[in-house]
C-alpha cells in the first residue's frame, strides 16, 4: 500500500507525544461544531463527548468473569475523536477533537462512504474513536498512526446506544475499509494524508495473554497498558466502570497541576516546594502531594527556561526518587485542560495499592475464559 504521513513537518520520536495536526478552527465555528456534535448524539451539553476508563482494581477481575469484555494495548499517545461532516458548499471537511474541546480542521483528510451507502460521496455527521501514536520502524523512520477503537455516529445515525460489537462492525466497514481502498486506489490521495487511520486489534478479554505476550512486543509505539471495554454496553460519555485501564505499577500515573511555593524571604533564586494538586471541577482544586524533582532535573528546568507554574504534570509514585516527596516527574500534560479530578486520583492510588500484576491477570484468563464460554449466546 502506497502511503506517505506527511504533515509538513517531521513525527515526533516514538514514545513522544504528538502534536495534533490541523489548523486550529476559530471560536465562532467551534461554537457550531460543538453544538452539531451535542445535536449528532442527543447530549444535554456540549462538553467533550469522549469515554473515559477508570482505573483496574481487584474487584474489577470479577467484572471479566461475570460478564463480555473486549481487551486491547493501551497506546501512548494522543486521545482524540474525528468528526466528518460536509459543509454547505457539498465539500468534506474533517476535525480532530481534543480532550480540551478544541477543534483542528485537517485539510486533504476525507472520508468516503461505502459503494452501498453513496451518494452522498463522502461521510457526513460520522464521529469516531481513536489514538494518535506515533510508530517507528526498525530502520528508524517514523510516521504518525491513529488506532480507531470506537464509533459514536455514522452519516448522522446515533450509534452510542448500540453494543460495541455493532458498533465495531459500522466503523471497520463503513468508515476504515472504504477509506483505505481509497488509499490504495489513488496515490495522490495517499500522498496528502496526514497520519495513517487504522482500526485497533481487540482480543476477547481471556485472549489478554496474547495481547500481552504477543501483541505488545511486536508494536511500533510506546504502550503502558490494556484497556478493556464491555461487548456489550453502549458508548458512555465521560468516566465510566463500562471501559478499564490496567497498567503495570512502574507506569500507573496521575495527571496534577503543579505549583511552585518559595520559601519566605528566599527570593526567586531559592529552591520552590512542587506542590501538586488534584482538580474539584470549575476553578476548584486541593493539594494532594508534592513533587520530587533532584537537583539536576531542577536546574535543567530552570537552564532552559521551562516554566512548571500553573501546568499539568504526569507523574508516577515513587516515593525512592527525591524523598520526602512521593512523586516522580513523567511529562507535561498539555493535551489536558485540568488535572485528574480529586476520585480519579483516589482510584489510581488504590489501584497502586492493590497492585494487580501482569502474572495476576494471566493467571486468571481460564476462570475468565470458562465463565464466557458458560454464558448463553443469543
Amino acid at each position: 500500500m502506497t502511503f506517505s504521513a506527511t504533515s509538513n513537518r517531521p513525527a515526533a520520536p516514538a514514545g513522544v507525544i504528538p502534536d495534533l495536526p490541523g489548523v486550529v478552527v476559530d471560536p465562532p465555528r467551534v461554537a457550531e461544531l460543538r453544538t452539531s456534535v451535542a445535536q449528532l448524539l442527543g447530549l444535554p451539553n456540549e462538553r467533550f463527548p469522549g469515554a473515559q476508563p477508570v482505573s483496574f482494581l481487584e474487584r474489577h477481575i470479577a467484572d471479566l468473569e461475570a460478564e463480555d469484555f473486549f481487551v486491547c494495548e493501551k497506546s501512548d499517545g494522543v486521545r482524540c475523536l474525528v468528526y466528518a461532516v460536509v459543509n454547505p458548499r457539498g465539500q468534506p471537511e474533517t476535525y480532530l477533537i481534543d480532550r480540551k474541546n478544541n477543534y483542528r480542521f485537517v485539510p486533504n483528510l476525507q472520508f468516503p462512504n461505502p459503494p452501498d451507502r453513496q451518494p452522498p460521496p463522502f461521510h457526513n455527521g460520522t464521529l469516531f474513536d481513536g489514538e494518535l501514536v506515533v510508530d517507528q520502524e526498525p530502520d528508524g523512520r517514523s510516521y504518525m498512526t491513529m488506532y480507531c477503537f470506537d464509533l459514536l455516529a455514522s452519516s448522522g445515525e446515533n450509534l452510542m446506544p448500540r453494543s460495541l460489537m455493532s458498533r465495531l462492525g459500522y466503523l471497520k466497514e463503513h468508515v476504515i475499509r472504504p477509506y483505505q481502498r481509497l488509499v490504495e486506489s489513488n496515490p495522490r490521495f495517499a500522498q496528502a494524508q496526514p497520519f495513517r487511520v487504522v482500526a485497533k486489534s481487540m482480543e476477547l478479554s481471556y485472549g489478554l495473554n496474547k495481547v500481552l505476550r504477543e501483541d505488545i512486543p511486536k508494536l511500533k509505539h510506546k504502550n503502558d497498558g490494556l484497556i478493556f471495554v464491555s461487548v456489550k454496553s453502549p458508548y458512555i460519555p465521560g468516566t465510566t466502570e463500562k471501559m478499564l485501564k490496567w497498567k503495570p505499577a512502574h507506569e500507573n500515573s496521575v495527571d496534577f497541576r503543579v505549583n511552585l511555593e518559595y520559601p519566605q524571604g528566599g527570593g526567586l533564586s531559592a529552591r520552590p516546594r512542587f506542590v501538586l494538586s488534584a482538580w474539584q471541577g470549575g476553578q476548584n482544586y486541593v493539594q494532594f502531594g508534592e513533587l520530587g524533582l533532584t537537583d539536576e532535573e531542577w536546574n535543567h528546568f530552570r537552564q532552559n527556561g521551562i516554566q512548571l507554574e500553573n501546568r499539568i504534570v504526569e507523574v508516577t509514585y515513587n516515593p525512592d526518587h527525591c524523598p520526602p516527596a512521593q512523586w516522580q516527574f513523567m511529562r507535561f500534560r498539555e493535551d489536558k485542560p485540568h488535572a485528574n479530578f480529586i476520585t480519579v486520583v483516589e482510584r489510581v492510588i488504590q489501584s497502586i495499592r492493590e497492585g494487580i500484576t501482569q502474572d495476576e491477570l494471566m493467571s486468571r484468563c481460564p476462570s475468565i475464559r470458562e465463565s464466557w464460554k458458560a454464558r448463553p449466546r443469543p
